[in-house]
Formats: structure tokens, C-alpha cells, sequence
């Protein structure tokens, strides 16, 4: 990418205008549209001045590293204004070139290892649930609370970004190179929407519909089985139950990392409670605005830690300095503080 298209591709990911832009810099709208077409390269102190207002580093304006993303195969909650999407479209590329800049000063990239399309085949609600623990079973996580979501996407080659969004962005699914699944979930998200939002769009990646079965619910459907598999679910809640306590669920959410509502529906797709039972819970949840924001504690979100781990290995090996680990961390990355203090 030139200079001007990355100027152009940071100003759509702070969500600003080429006027809101002009008007922060005291320029003209003109100007910014000259130095976005290559007509004009800014002088380093507007750069400077620029890289302030859009909130990237200096050195982005630099950077060799040039990615193209597939628009966006799956959505999650609600569909994104195109000025929305195209502002995490470029937030995913920037944080994205990031990651790949980090992977190269290593001479190091995970290898994609997904499991087989035969093995993720469905067509029925039990195909789903058998689907997801071959998942568990291929990538040896047992059937225990998964402590990390994002931290077992990237294992195994999905590149997960943590993004700041508009409030009706959850998370979507990029490809890059073709090959590459990139999921970018919104950081201002409740660690259990967001985790259940990674196994969702991990089901419209690996699940292969067969059946006239609707992907959307089947994905739905996957991303419970993949984070409480239907033994554990029998095994904590009962075979089958004539009511359960909001309480119940609330710890349960704390020891699986799955919302309070989630259980709520995951005890009825599997027959532990009835019909009549859920719908009065669901009563319950709806006049307590549960459903909006469940009681209690909120579950701590999680973060990425592959790419932090490479920032950090690069610093101690002496390949980068601590300005530029800081720039590779994207600034406002937590854990910060630990890259000052080497």
C-alpha cells in the first residue's frame, strides 16, 4: 500500500470523514483527498500530527506489509452499516498487518489445522453435537471448561483480533491470502458473548450443512456443544429437570464461560427441561431484562496472547526495540506496562 492509501484505510478506521479529517488538521478536504491519491505526500510533521487524530502509529504510514481481506463471510447479531463495516474492515487489516509483521521478524507462522470437512458433515442437531466433539476430540481438549476460546483458535492457525467497534458489531470472519480464517470480535463485548461469538463463527467455518439444516441455527447450535458438551450439560444440570434457579445458571456461566441465557436454551435443546419450563424462564429472564444484561459478576473478556508472546520473544532476543514492540502491540494493548518495564 502507498502512503495515501494508508492514510485513506486509517481515516475509514477512526470513522471519519475526509472533511472531519480536513477540519481536525485545519486543512482543507482537497488536501486530504490529494495526499489519499497520491498527488501530494504529507511532510512528516503533518504525518505526525495525522497519526494522532486516527490513532495509529507513525511508523503504519511506513509499514511493507500489505494485506487484502475477503469481505465477510459470516455475521454475527446484527448486520453492519457499510460505513461500520468498512471501519472494521480496516481496524481488522491494520491489527492483521501487525500480527504478520511480528511472525515474520521470527521467520515464524502457525500452521492452519483445521479438522477434516468429512469429519464436520452434518444434517440433524445430533449430527451438530457429535460434530463438535470430534472438534474437542481432534484438538485434544477434552471435555472440561475451555479456559481460552481465542487462545485454542490460534493454536491451530486462526488468526483472532480483538477490535474496537460500533456496539452492533460482535464479530466476523475474514479470509486472507484465501486460505486464512480471521475473526475480529468487538473488545467492548462481555467475555461470555464474546467467546460464544468465536465458537459461532468457528461452526460457519468448520460445518459443512447438508440436509436443508438452516446454518445460521446450526451454528448456533455448534457453538453451545463446543463450549459445554452435551455429557457435561446432562452431568451438571440433571437428565431431565422440572425447574432450574437462576442461580444455577449464574454459577454454571462462571465455570463454563457461557452465558446465564445460553444455558437457559442449551438445558432446552437438549430435553432437561420442558417446553412450558423454559418458556416461564424465559418469562422470568425477559421481566428482569436479563436478556439485556444478566446478573451479577460479568464474566472477564478474553484476549489474545499468541501475538503478545511474539512481541515480547522478539524484545528479549534483541530483534526489535521497545518503541517498536509497543507499536506492534498497537499502542493500547494490555500488558503494555510489562513491554516497558524489559
Amino acid at each position: 500500500m502507498t502512503i495515501g492509501e494508508r492514510i485513506k484505510s486509517a481515516r475509514i478506521g477512526a470513522g471519519l470523514s475526509q472533511r472531519n479529517l480536513a477540519r481536525e488538521m485545519g486543512l482543507s478536504a482537497m488536501a486530504i483527498s490529494k495526499y489519499e491519491n497520491g498527488e501530494i505526500v504529507p511532510r512528516s510533521g503533518l504525518l505526525i500530527q495525522m497519526s494522532e487524530i486516527l490513532g495509529v502509529n507513525v511508523d503504519y504510514f511506513f509499514r511493507s506489509i500489505s494485506v487484502n481481506l475477503s469481505e465477510p463471510q459470516y455475521r454475527c447479531r446484527k448486520p453492519l452499516k457499510k460505513k461500520e463495516a468498512n471501519q472494521v474492515h480496516a481496524k481488522v487489516r491494520e491489527w492483521l498487518e501487525r500480527h504478520l509483521e511480528i511472525e515474520l521478524i521470527l521467520g515464524e507462522e502457525r500452521t492452519l489445522t483445521l479438522p477434516s470437512k468429512e469429519t464436520c458433515r452434518v444434517a440433524s442437531p445430533d449430527g451438530i453435537e457429535d460434530a463438535a466433539r470430534r472438534v474437542r476430540d481432534e484438538w485434544s481438549l477434552g471435555l472440561d471448561p475451555i479456559e481460552n476460546v481465542m487462545d485454542v483458535l490460534e493454536q491451530h492457525g486462526i488468526r483472532v483480533g480483538v477490535i474496537d467497534a460500533p456496539d452492533t458489531f460482535d464479530a466476523l470472519t475474514f479470509y486472507y491470502d484465501d486460505n486464512t480464517p480471521v475473526i475480529a470480535v468487538n473488545n467492548d463485548t462481555p467475555g461470555d458473548r464474546q467467546r460464544f461469538n468465536l465458537a459461532h463463527e468457528l461452526g460457519h467455518l468448520l460445518l459443512q450443512v447438508e440436509g436443508g439444516v438452516d446454518e445460521e441455527a446450526a451454528a448456533h447450535r455448534f457453538a453451545a456443544a463446543f463450549l459445554v458438551p452435551k455429557e457435561m450439560a446432562f452431568r451438571e444440570l440433571g437428565q431431565r429437570r422440572r425447574n432450574i434457579s437462576p442461580r444455577e445458571f449464574y454459577l454454571l456461566k462462571h465455570k463454563w464461560g457461557m452465558s446465564m441465557s445460553a444455558w437457559l436454551h442449551r438445558a432446552a435443546e437438549l430435553g432437561i427441561i420442558s417446553k412450558s419450563t423454559a418458556e416461564r424462564l424465559w418469562t422470568l429472564f425477559n421481566q428482569n431484562k436479563w436478556r439485556e444484561r444478566e446478573p451479577g459478576v460479568p464474566l472477564p473478556q478474553e484476549h489474545p496472547t499468541n501475538m503478545k508472546l511474539l512481541v515480547l520473544r522478539a524484545l528479549s532476543e534483541k530483534k526489535i526495540s521497545t518503541s517498536r514492540a509497543q507499536e506492534l502491540l498497537g499502542g493500547e494493548q494490555p500488558g503494555e506496562q510489562c513491554v516497558e518495564s524489559f
